[in-house]
């Protein structure tokens, strides 16, 4: 087990919370592995909690797809099937395409004034990392870029839904957006959606955002035809 888990402090009664979400943290940013049983007695001493703690917030992760708790043996990491990777890339899209065409429609009447200024700083930002094949700074501006379209959508509730697939996955993200010609391709498809969204063409946003998923289960599928053993994918 990699433990890059931080020290938790804080009151009593969020103290099992705050445990959660560093766990939660770990599992999103690929300290804890697919498959990886979670050992609760070293998360307990890196994070300073006792080991009771740890096996609530474990506890309490059980439904949130990230963990399989299972019977004699203990918590592990999920491991994502083919299925599962199938089901999340079409509930992400169809949410994400929402997304898009309630921004681009928001940007046109005007509620949504500094929404397009902020993708496209981020767009030029992915550029420079991509340029210096900065793959860990890309991979966080992408999720920013994501974010930034269902924050403009003002559907709260979609958001919720959508950070909590997200989530999910990360488990199996990561490894699409270490490929250099999948990168490129993701700018691309970003620029895209941010070009409908900037003219207010909330069918044109749609379309570009139903796209870019897709296209993303298209890379996935064909680094597993690449990499058997791969349970990663792309954006």
């Amino acid at each position: 087990m990699s433990m890059n888990a931080r020290p938790i402090g804080g009151r009593r009664e969020t103290l099992a919370g705050e445990v959660r979400g560093e766990i939660e943290r770990m599992i999103v940013a690929g300290d804890l592995k697919a498959g990886e049983k979670l050992n609760e007695l070293s998360l307990a001493t890196a994070m300073g909690v006792s080991r009771g703690t740890v096996r609530e917030a474990i506890r309490s992760l059980a439904d949130s797809g990230l963990i399989d708790l299972i019977a004699n043996r203990g918590a592990f990491v999920h491991e994502t099937t083919l299925d599962e990777v199938r089901n999340l890339y079409d509930l992400r899209g169809s949410i994400f395409a929402m997304a898009c065409a309630a921004s681009a429609r928001r940007v046109g009447g005007g509620q949504e004034t500094g929404l397009v200024a902020k993708l496209k700083a981020n767009l030029e930002a992915m550029q420079v990392s991509h340029s210096r094949d900065d793959r860990t700074a890309y991979y966080d501006l992408n999720i920013a870029f994501h974010d930034m379209l269902l924050e403009g959508a003002g559907n709260p509730k979609a958001k919720t839904i959508y950070d909590n697939l997200v989530k999910e996955m990360h488990l199996f993200r990561r490894r699409g957006l270490s490929v250099p010609t999948n990168i490129a391709q993701s700018i691309a498809e970003h620029a895209a959606i941010v070009a409908a969204v900037d003219v207010g063409d909330s069918e044109g946003a749609r379309l570009a955002a139903l796209n870019h998923i897709e296209s993303g289960f298209a890379r996935y599928m064909q680094l597993l035809e690449e990499t058997p053993a791969l349970v990663q994918g792309a954006d």
